[in-house]
Protein backbone atom coordinates (compact mmCIF):
# COMPACT_ATOMS: atom_id res chain seq x y z
CA UNK A 1 0.00 0.00 0.00
CA UNK A 2 1.23 3.48 -0.86
CA UNK A 3 2.68 5.40 2.09
CA UNK A 4 2.02 9.13 1.80
CA UNK A 5 4.92 11.38 2.72
CA UNK A 6 3.90 14.59 4.55
CA UNK A 7 4.44 17.64 2.34
CA UNK A 8 5.89 19.65 5.22
CA UNK A 9 5.23 20.51 8.87
CA UNK A 10 1.74 21.82 8.44
CA UNK A 11 -1.98 21.65 9.01
CA UNK A 12 -2.80 18.19 7.61
CA UNK A 13 -6.18 17.76 5.94
CA UNK A 14 -7.89 14.83 4.23
CA UNK A 15 -10.94 14.68 1.97
CA UNK A 16 -12.66 11.82 0.12
CA UNK A 17 -14.48 12.65 -3.09
CA UNK A 18 -15.56 11.52 -6.55
CA UNK A 19 -16.01 13.16 -9.94
CA UNK A 20 -19.60 14.17 -9.19
CA UNK A 21 -18.57 15.99 -6.02
CA UNK A 22 -15.42 17.61 -7.46
CA UNK A 23 -17.05 21.08 -7.83
CA UNK A 24 -18.18 20.94 -4.20
CA UNK A 25 -14.74 19.77 -3.09
CA UNK A 26 -13.26 22.76 -4.91
CA UNK A 27 -15.72 25.03 -3.14
CA UNK A 28 -14.76 23.65 0.28
CA UNK A 29 -11.07 24.17 -0.46
CA UNK A 30 -11.63 27.68 -1.74
CA UNK A 31 -13.62 28.65 1.37
CA UNK A 32 -10.98 27.06 3.59
CA UNK A 33 -8.09 28.93 1.97
CA UNK A 34 -10.09 32.16 1.83
CA UNK A 35 -10.40 32.16 5.62
CA UNK A 36 -7.17 30.47 6.71
CA UNK A 37 -4.16 31.80 8.58
CA UNK A 38 -1.80 32.56 5.70
CA UNK A 39 1.22 32.16 7.97
CA UNK A 40 0.49 28.41 8.19
CA UNK A 41 1.09 25.70 5.58
CA UNK A 42 -1.68 23.30 4.50
CA UNK A 43 -1.04 19.72 3.37
CA UNK A 44 -4.23 18.56 1.61
CA UNK A 45 -4.75 14.91 0.64
CA UNK A 46 -7.74 13.97 -1.54
CA UNK A 47 -8.72 10.30 -1.72
CA UNK A 48 -10.63 9.39 -4.89
CA UNK A 49 -10.94 6.88 -7.72
CA UNK A 50 -12.45 8.79 -10.66
CA UNK A 51 -11.82 12.54 -10.50
CA UNK A 52 -10.73 13.45 -14.03
CA UNK A 53 -7.41 15.10 -14.81
CA UNK A 54 -9.10 18.37 -15.79
CA UNK A 55 -10.85 18.67 -12.42
CA UNK A 56 -7.67 17.72 -10.58
CA UNK A 57 -5.68 20.42 -12.35
CA UNK A 58 -8.37 23.00 -11.65
CA UNK A 59 -8.22 22.21 -7.94
CA UNK A 60 -4.41 22.03 -7.90
CA UNK A 61 -4.37 25.58 -9.25
CA UNK A 62 -5.12 26.61 -5.68
CA UNK A 63 -1.49 25.77 -4.89
CA UNK A 64 -0.71 29.16 -6.43
CA UNK A 65 -1.75 30.65 -3.10
CA UNK A 66 1.73 29.57 -1.99
CA UNK A 67 0.92 28.03 1.38
CA UNK A 68 -0.83 24.86 0.25
CA UNK A 69 0.00 21.46 -1.23
CA UNK A 70 -2.83 19.53 -2.92
CA UNK A 71 -2.36 15.86 -3.79
CA UNK A 72 -4.80 13.35 -5.28
CA UNK A 73 -4.41 9.72 -4.17
CA UNK A 74 -6.16 7.07 -6.27
CA UNK A 75 -8.02 4.50 -4.18
CA UNK A 76 -9.16 2.30 -7.09
CA UNK A 77 -6.87 -0.61 -6.20
CA UNK A 78 -7.84 -0.52 -2.50
CA UNK A 79 -11.60 -0.08 -2.78
CA UNK A 80 -12.47 -3.77 -2.37
CA UNK A 81 -11.39 -3.56 1.27
CA UNK A 82 -14.23 -1.13 2.03
CA UNK A 83 -16.91 -2.40 -0.38
CA UNK A 84 -20.21 -2.08 1.41
CA UNK A 85 -23.89 -1.50 0.67
CA UNK A 86 -23.87 2.23 1.44
CA UNK A 87 -27.45 2.74 0.26
CA UNK A 88 -28.86 5.45 -1.98
CA UNK A 89 -27.84 8.52 0.01
CA UNK A 90 -24.15 7.71 0.57
CA UNK A 91 -21.31 6.87 -1.83
CA UNK A 92 -18.50 4.34 -1.41
CA UNK A 93 -16.00 7.19 -1.14
CA UNK A 94 -17.23 7.94 2.38
CA UNK A 95 -15.53 4.71 3.50
CA UNK A 96 -12.14 5.88 2.24
CA UNK A 97 -11.55 7.75 5.51
CA UNK A 98 -11.21 4.37 7.20
CA UNK A 99 -7.80 4.12 5.50
CA UNK A 100 -6.58 6.91 7.79
CA UNK A 101 -5.74 4.31 10.43
CA UNK A 102 -3.37 2.16 8.40
CA UNK A 103 -0.10 2.13 6.51
CA UNK A 104 -1.12 4.82 4.02
CA UNK A 105 -1.07 7.55 6.69
CA UNK A 106 1.59 5.96 8.91
CA UNK A 107 3.81 9.05 8.70
CA UNK A 108 1.05 11.38 9.90
CA UNK A 109 0.54 11.84 13.64
CA UNK A 110 -2.51 14.10 13.38
CA UNK A 111 -5.03 14.89 10.66
CA UNK A 112 -8.21 16.88 10.11
CA UNK A 113 -10.84 15.08 8.03
CA UNK A 114 -13.58 17.12 6.32
CA UNK A 115 -16.59 16.11 4.23
CA UNK A 116 -17.16 17.79 0.85
CA UNK A 117 -20.71 19.03 1.49
CA UNK A 118 -19.66 21.93 3.69
CA UNK A 119 -17.97 25.32 3.65
CA UNK A 120 -15.40 26.75 6.03
CA UNK A 121 -15.93 30.27 7.38
CA UNK A 122 -13.37 30.25 10.19
CA UNK A 123 -9.63 29.78 10.51
CA UNK A 124 -9.22 26.03 10.05
CA UNK A 125 -5.86 26.02 11.83
CA UNK A 126 -7.63 26.89 15.08
CA UNK A 127 -9.66 23.70 14.72
CA UNK A 128 -6.57 21.67 13.86
CA UNK A 129 -4.74 23.01 16.92
CA UNK A 130 -7.40 21.84 19.38
CA UNK A 131 -5.77 19.96 22.24
CA UNK A 132 -7.16 16.43 22.49
CA UNK A 133 -5.69 15.59 25.90
CA UNK A 134 -6.35 11.92 26.62
CA UNK A 135 -8.90 11.71 23.80
CA UNK A 136 -8.19 10.39 20.31
CA UNK A 137 -10.67 12.42 18.27
CA UNK A 138 -12.43 15.78 18.46
CA UNK A 139 -15.91 15.94 16.93
CA UNK A 140 -19.35 17.53 17.25
CA UNK A 141 -22.24 15.52 18.63
CA UNK A 142 -24.75 14.38 16.02
CA UNK A 143 -27.60 16.61 17.11
CA UNK A 144 -30.02 14.96 14.69
CA UNK A 145 -30.20 12.15 17.25
CA UNK A 146 -31.73 14.64 19.68
CA UNK A 147 -34.28 15.47 17.00
CA UNK A 148 -35.04 11.80 16.37
CA UNK A 149 -35.55 11.37 20.10
CA UNK A 150 -38.18 14.12 20.04
CA UNK A 151 -40.00 12.73 16.99
CA UNK A 152 -39.77 9.08 18.14
CA UNK A 153 -38.54 8.11 14.68
CA UNK A 154 -37.11 4.55 14.61
CA UNK A 155 -33.69 3.58 13.27
CA UNK A 156 -33.53 0.26 11.44
CA UNK A 157 -30.52 -2.07 11.45
CA UNK A 158 -30.91 -5.10 9.18
CA UNK A 159 -34.69 -4.82 9.42
CA UNK A 160 -34.90 -4.49 13.20
CA UNK A 161 -36.26 -1.20 14.61
CA UNK A 162 -34.38 0.58 17.37
CA UNK A 163 -35.13 3.80 19.17
CA UNK A 164 -32.32 6.34 19.26
CA UNK A 165 -30.93 5.24 22.62
CA UNK A 166 -31.09 1.51 21.92
CA UNK A 167 -29.46 1.93 18.53
CA UNK A 168 -26.40 3.45 20.12
CA UNK A 169 -26.20 1.21 23.19
CA UNK A 170 -27.42 -2.14 21.80
CA UNK A 171 -26.80 -2.07 18.05
CA UNK A 172 -23.48 -0.21 18.27
CA UNK A 173 -22.55 -1.28 21.80
CA UNK A 174 -21.56 2.24 22.86
CA UNK A 175 -20.70 2.90 26.51
CA UNK A 176 -20.98 6.70 26.09
CA UNK A 177 -23.93 6.99 23.66
CA UNK A 178 -24.54 10.67 24.37
CA UNK A 179 -21.28 11.44 22.55
CA UNK A 180 -22.31 9.84 19.25
CA UNK A 181 -20.81 12.27 16.74
CA UNK A 182 -21.20 13.41 13.16
CA UNK A 183 -18.15 12.18 11.23
CA UNK A 184 -18.01 15.01 8.69
CA UNK A 185 -15.54 17.05 10.74
CA UNK A 186 -12.92 15.11 12.70
CA UNK A 187 -9.62 16.05 14.31
CA UNK A 188 -7.82 12.73 14.81
CA UNK A 189 -4.73 11.83 16.81
CA UNK A 190 -3.55 9.10 14.44
CA UNK A 191 -0.46 8.27 16.45
CA UNK A 192 -2.44 7.52 19.59
CA UNK A 193 -5.16 5.63 17.71
CA UNK A 194 -2.64 3.38 15.92
CA UNK A 195 -1.29 2.27 19.29
CA UNK A 196 -4.70 0.78 20.08
CA UNK A 197 -6.15 -0.50 16.82
CA UNK A 198 -4.91 -1.51 13.37
CA UNK A 199 -6.35 -1.16 9.88
CA UNK A 200 -7.74 -4.70 9.64
CA UNK A 201 -9.62 -4.28 12.92
CA UNK A 202 -11.29 -1.17 11.51
CA UNK A 203 -12.35 -3.10 8.38
CA UNK A 204 -13.65 -5.93 10.58
CA UNK A 205 -15.94 -3.49 12.41
CA UNK A 206 -17.18 -2.14 9.06
CA UNK A 207 -18.22 -5.60 7.84
CA UNK A 208 -19.95 -6.75 11.04
CA UNK A 209 -23.31 -5.24 10.03
CA UNK A 210 -24.99 -3.18 7.35
CA UNK A 211 -24.95 -0.09 9.57
CA UNK A 212 -27.56 2.61 9.15
CA UNK A 213 -24.96 5.38 9.04
CA UNK A 214 -22.18 3.36 7.42
CA UNK A 215 -18.64 4.35 8.41
CA UNK A 216 -19.94 7.04 10.77
CA UNK A 217 -21.27 4.23 12.95
CA UNK A 218 -17.93 2.43 12.60
CA UNK A 219 -16.03 5.50 13.76
CA UNK A 220 -18.36 5.94 16.73
CA UNK A 221 -17.72 2.34 17.76
CA UNK A 222 -13.99 2.85 17.28
CA UNK A 223 -13.79 6.07 19.34
CA UNK A 224 -16.45 5.31 21.97
CA UNK A 225 -15.34 6.95 25.23
CA UNK A 226 -12.39 8.66 23.53
CA UNK A 227 -14.15 11.72 22.08
CA UNK A 228 -13.45 15.35 22.86
CA UNK A 229 -16.79 17.05 22.19
CA UNK A 230 -16.49 20.32 20.27
CA UNK A 231 -18.87 23.26 20.09
CA UNK A 232 -21.26 22.88 17.16
CA UNK A 233 -19.97 26.06 15.53
CA UNK A 234 -17.24 23.77 14.13
CA UNK A 235 -19.87 21.57 12.46
CA UNK A 236 -23.14 23.47 12.16
CA UNK A 237 -25.52 20.94 10.60
CA UNK A 238 -28.21 22.58 8.46
CA UNK A 239 -30.32 19.41 8.61
CA UNK A 240 -31.42 20.24 12.15
CA UNK A 241 -33.42 23.46 11.64
CA UNK A 242 -34.75 22.12 8.32
CA UNK A 243 -36.14 19.04 10.04
CA UNK A 244 -37.52 20.98 12.99
CA UNK A 245 -39.64 22.94 10.53
CA UNK A 246 -40.74 19.83 8.60
CA UNK A 247 -41.59 17.76 11.67
CA UNK A 248 -43.24 20.71 13.40
CA UNK A 249 -41.32 19.91 16.56
CA UNK A 250 -42.37 22.41 19.19
CA UNK A 251 -39.01 22.75 20.87
CA UNK A 252 -37.66 26.27 20.57
CA UNK A 253 -34.73 25.53 22.87
CA UNK A 254 -33.49 22.74 20.60
CA UNK A 255 -33.21 25.21 17.73
CA UNK A 256 -31.70 27.98 19.84
CA UNK A 257 -29.08 25.63 21.29
CA UNK A 258 -27.89 24.75 17.80
CA UNK A 259 -28.08 28.10 16.06
CA UNK A 260 -24.95 30.17 15.62
CA UNK A 261 -24.94 33.46 13.72
CA UNK A 262 -21.35 32.91 12.64
CA UNK A 263 -20.58 29.18 12.47
CA UNK A 264 -17.01 28.34 11.51
CA UNK A 265 -18.11 25.34 9.42
CA UNK A 266 -21.52 25.05 7.76
CA UNK A 267 -22.33 21.42 6.97
CA UNK A 268 -25.19 20.68 4.54
CA UNK A 269 -26.10 17.36 6.12
CA UNK A 270 -29.36 16.39 4.43
CA UNK A 271 -30.11 15.13 0.92
CA UNK A 272 -31.20 18.68 0.12
CA UNK A 273 -28.00 20.49 -0.80
CA UNK A 274 -27.62 24.09 -1.99
CA UNK A 275 -26.77 22.80 -5.48
CA UNK A 276 -29.84 20.57 -5.90
CA UNK A 277 -32.57 22.51 -4.12
CA UNK A 278 -33.37 25.92 -2.71
CA UNK A 279 -31.90 25.27 0.70
CA UNK A 280 -33.38 27.62 3.24
CA UNK A 281 -30.61 27.34 5.81
CA UNK A 282 -27.42 29.19 4.83
CA UNK A 283 -27.44 27.98 1.25
CA UNK A 284 -26.46 31.46 0.09
CA UNK A 285 -23.09 31.05 1.85
CA UNK A 286 -22.27 28.06 -0.34
CA UNK A 287 -23.05 29.94 -3.54
CA UNK A 288 -20.97 32.92 -2.42
CA UNK A 289 -17.84 30.74 -2.34
CA UNK A 290 -18.80 28.62 -5.35
CA UNK A 291 -19.28 31.67 -7.58
CA UNK A 292 -16.07 33.31 -6.36
CA UNK A 293 -14.12 30.09 -6.86
CA UNK A 294 -15.36 29.60 -10.41
CA UNK A 295 -14.52 33.20 -11.29
CA UNK A 296 -10.96 32.87 -9.95
CA UNK A 297 -10.15 29.31 -11.06
CA UNK A 298 -12.26 29.00 -14.22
Amino acid sequence: MKIIEPAYQSVNLCFASNEKYAPHLATVLYSLLKNCDTKRMYDIIILHKDICREQQEKIKNMEKEGNVSVRFISMAQYEKKVEYDVGVYYSIETNYRLFLFGEMFAKYDKILYLDCDLIVEGDISKLYDIELGNCEVAAVRSEDFRLLSKTKSPIFLEGYPYNVDNYRTEALGMQVPENYFNAGVLVIDLKKTRQRINQEQVFEILHRHNYKYNDQDVLNILFDGRVKVMDCRWNYMTYIPEQIAKENVNNRKLYEDLYREKPCIIHYTSAEKPWNTETKVLGDRYWKYRNEMEAVYA
